[in-house]
C-alpha cells in the first residue's frame, strides 16, 4: 500500500524504513488478516476499489500536499495540483504543478517518459507492459513515484489492504458541501483515511501519515471530477520532445519530481 510514494519520502527524509514493495510479477503484497474489521467501512471500501478496477479508463484532478523537511529539518507542507488519467492496463499520464517543479509523466505501455518545463528537460526509456510492471520500474529506474498509485494498480483492494490490521468507520463527514463517509485503515507503518462518497463509491479525499517515522509526515489528496470510462485518445499518452527541451537520461529527468 502506497509502497512507492512512502518508499521515496522516507529517503527524502533520510529514514531506512523500505516498506514492501510489490512482487516482480506488478502485483501488490497478499493482504494480512486484520484485527479489526467495520464490515460496513469494508463494503464500502470494497465497493471504491470495484468500482475502480472495473473502469476501462479514468480520469481526476485535485489538489495534493505533501510534508518535507525544510531548513532545520522542520517539516513544511507543499501544495500542488495535480490532472492523471488511466488506460488499464496500460497507460498513464500525470502532469503536477504548483510549489515544486512543473513536472510531467506519460505511459503508453511500451516507454515511460519525463518532460520537466522549467528546467527543459525531456527524458524516456523502455517500459513493462502493465501498470503494475511499470509503477515498480520506474521507482527503480528513475527513483520516480506516483502519489495514490494505490489506485492506479490492478487490483485497488489488495494494494490498499495489504499489511493494515485495522479499518474502522469514523462516520459521515462533509466535503465541499457533500454528504461523505470517513474511514481509518490502521498497519504498523502507515495511519490512512478515506472519504467516499457513498453515492458514487468514489473517494474524494485521502490522508497518509507514516506513524513509523519520527517526524510523522503527512500526505493529504483532494480527488475532483471523476470521469470514468471516456475515451482517452492514444495522443493521451504519448509526450514528444518539444522544441528546447534538452534530451537527458530519464533518471536525470526523473529527479526533479523530489
Amino acid at each position: 500500500m502506497f509502497a512507492t510514494w512512502a518508499t521515496v519520502l522516507l529517503l527524502a527524509m533520510g529514514a531506512g524504513a523500505t516498506p514492501a514493495q510489490p512482487s516482480e510479477s506488478g502485483s501488490p503484497p497478499p493482504a494480512t488478516a486484520a484485527t479489526a474489521k467495520d464490515p460496513a467501512a469494508m463494503a464500502l471500501l470494497k465497493r471504491m476499489c470495484d468500482r475502480l478496477q472495473a473502469a476501462r479508463t479514468f480520469t481526476v484532478r485535485g489538489q495534493a500536499s505533501l510534508e518535507l523537511p525544510a531548513t532545520g529539518g522542520n517539516l513544511a507542507t507543499f501544495f500542488n495540483d495535480y490532472e492523471v488519467a488511466v488506460r488499464r492496463p496500460d497507460g498513464l499520464s500525470a502532469h503536477r504543478f504548483g510549489e515544486l517543479p512543473d513536472f510531467r509523466f506519460v505511459y503508453d505501455g511500451k516507454s515511460m517518459t519525463v518532460l520537466v518545463p522549467g528546467e527543459g528537460k525531456w527524458g524516456s526509456m523502455s517500459a513493462p507492459a502493465t501498470l503494475d510492471a511499470m509503477l515498480p520500474a520506474a521507482e527503480e529506474h528513475g527513483g520516480l513515484n506516483m502519489p495514490f498509485d494505490e489506485l492506479l494498480v490492478a487490483n485497488p483492494y489488495a494494494a490498499i489492504t495489504a499489511g493494515v490490521t485495522e479499518v474502522v468507520g469514523a462516520g459521515q463527514a462533509t466535503v465541499r458541501g457533500k454528504k461523505v463517509e470517513h474511514m481509518v485503515l490502521s498497519s504498523p507503518a502507515l495511519h490512512v483515511e478515506y472519504w467516499i462518497d457513498p453515492g458514487t463509491a468514489l473517494p474524494v479525499r485521502s490522508l497518509v501519515v507514516y506513524v513509523d517515522h519520527p517526524l510523522r509526515p503527512h500526505f493529504m489528496v483532494e480527488y475532483a471530477e471523476w470521469k470514468l470510462d471516456a475515451e482517452l485518445p492514444a495522443a493521451t499518452f504519448t509526450l514528444s520532445r518539444p522544441p528546447g527541451a534538452a534530451e537527458v537520461s530519464f533518471r536525470d529527468a526523473a529527479d526533479s519530481f523530489r
